[in-house]
């Protein structure tokens, strides 16, 4: 059968005891009275408790292994249990010891019968001898002393001052009560896609947030060592004749007419020369210099191919002047590759010195650090002979938060959602002192982040409302009404100072804590 658990407090009297039983829910009551207890050592207060119980339908039980209020409720038919799970029992009632010696008081000489006693006969009676007075001795008044009154008048009036004072804190100012309450949490998990935009207005239903952004400016160079490599010697030069025999062939040789020698080796002509009637036998001749660098290009002579139709040409002496020549060179290649050391150099330590920027109510999201670095010039340029080279540019570094509000905000919209108005649960932990963050883009309107959370939802404590009831309780009391909440898990109680035995009665010195269990 179902019962009710009462603890008897030291300081309970036989009514407050009588109430808690009155106002038991169950129709056993179960009461578990400290050690030592007196208010239950009394016939006529076990005879109180025993007909409020029949009046209010409750049957009690004493848990008790005390031998002397054991006796008492055995008189009384009270059943008696060692402990909660003990089954009770009426304990047996111990048989009187009588004793055989009994004074009868009419034997005794009291009052008159003493002086009404006869003496025995044949006893004389001595009488004692008339004596004369002593008269007392005559002594002097003494005075009392006056500053020994006052001295201790003063102190024993200090000392009861300091006392009343002393109780007037203890009693009102100094009791402090500390309520843990362990509460089952659900865990929630979180997964939203957060759009972070400028000068934009908080909507938590649809995970739009203001974005908050510091940058700052550097100029940044990285030296590199050139690796291309370029031909510079000089090209050959010679003469060439062009002549024809054939009216057809008159006409204009352009200038950059690519002839190549037997040698296998190409030229191109200088300037454009012309083919008449008058020179086209004698012929018309130009300069050529050779399509490439290096002294292969020279000795060529004899006749070259490469003219229109019908058109002999042939060189005028050998072609001479060419040199063989490389040098080192920045290369496109090298300018490249110094580009992306550009990019990573100092990133670290700029993206240090923008977090420290960031306030303690903005959340910074690691991921959304951009690196923007202006088109870098080199020197010397392209192409440009060099032994060592400097790319320098001008870089803007980006860092992007978002205020820790706005994100609280949208992780209790989800959470709101997902609890559907059930008032009898709230939000413990939303999840934004945990959030991670990833797959961080820009967009057309800002940026888009993906976050994630893990947040923890359990019973609806009102701690003002709990503290207001628990005023004056004692820890029993406490525990009993605390632990019916549903979705608390435990109670701790803690009372201070040491002498301090109930919780209390102005709730501002009571402190409610919570502590989750999401097992």
């Amino acid at each position: 059968m179902k019962k009710d658990v009462i603890y008897i407090d030291i300081e309970d009297d036989i009514t407050a005891i009588i109430n808690k039983v009155k106002t038991a829910k169950a129709s056993i009551v179960a009461l578990v009275p400290p050690k030592r207890v007196g208010v239950l050592q009394s016939t006529v207060n076990l005879k109180l408790l025993l007909r409020a119980a029949d009046t209010a339908d409750r049957r009690i039980v004493l848990i008790t292994s005390d031998q002397a209020l054991t006796s008492l409720a055995a008189g009384m038919s009270i059943p008696i249990a060692k402990n909660l799970q003990s089954k009770p029992e009426i304990a047996p009632i111990a048989a009187l010891v009588s004793d055989d010696d009994v004074i009868n008081g009419e034997e005794l000489p009291v009052g008159d019968l003493a002086d009404s006693a006869a003496t025995p006969s044949g006893t004389e009676v001595a009488v004692a001898p008339e004596t004369k007075p002593v008269p007392p001795k005559a002594s002097g008044i003494k005075v009392p002393n006056f500053d020994s009154f006052r001295k201790k008048l003063f102190l024993f009036g200090g000392l009861g001052l300091a006392l009343t004072g002393f109780l007037v804190w203890a009693l009102l100012f100094a009791p402090e009560a500390t309520v843990a309450i362990t509460a089952r949490t659900n865990v929630v998990n979180i997964s939203k896609t957060l759009q972070l935009r400028a000068n934009a207005k908080l909507d938590a239903s649809q995970a739009i947030l203001p974005v908050i952004t510091n940058q700052t400016k550097k100029t940044v160079s990285v030296d590199f060592t050139p690796t291309g490599k370029k031909d510079v010697g000089a090209s050959a030069t010679g003469t060439v004749k062009f002549t024809t025999n054939s009216i057809t062939s008159l006409g204009t040789i352009p200038a950059g007419t690519s002839l190549t020698s037997t040698s296998g080796m190409v030229y191109k002509t200088d300037l454009a020369v012309t083919l008449t009637l008058t020179n086209a036998l004698a012929g018309v001749t130009t300069t050529v210099t050779a399509a490439g660098s290096g002294a292969k290009y020279n000795g060529a002579s004899g006749s070259a191919s490469g003219a229109p139709s019908g058109v002999v040409t042939s060189f005028v002496g050998a072609t001479s002047g060419g040199t063989d020549k490389t040098v080192t060179v920045v290369s496109a290649d090298d300018v490249a590759k110094a580009k992306d050391q550009l990019k990573t150099q100092d990133a670290n330590a700029v993206k240090a010195e923008l977090q420290k920027l960031f306030t303690a109510g903005q959340i910074v999201i690691s991921e959304g650090f951009i690196v923007e670095a202006a088109e870098p010039v080199s020197s010397p340029v392209v192409d440009t002979e060099a032994t060592t080279a400097r790319l320098t540019a001008e870089t803007t570094y980006v860092l992007v938060g978002i205020l820790r509000s706005d994100l609280k905000s949208v992780y209790e919209h989800y959470l709101n959602t997902q609890l559907k108005g059930d008032t009898s649960q709230k939000i413990y932990e939303s999840g934004d002192n945990a959030t991670q963050f990833s797959q961080f883009a820009k967009t057309d309107t800002g940026f888009s982040v993906r976050a994630t959370a893990v947040a923890q939802v359990g019973p609806n404590i009102d701690s003002a409302v709990l503290a207001k009831q628990l005023e004056g309780k004692r820890v029993g009391e406490v525990q009993q009404l605390v632990g019916a909440i549903q979705g608390v898990k435990d109670v701790d109680v803690k009372l201070s100072p040491f002498w301090v035995s109930r919780v209390p009665g102005a709730a501002d010195r009571i402190t409610i804590t919570f502590s989750l269990d999401n097992e």
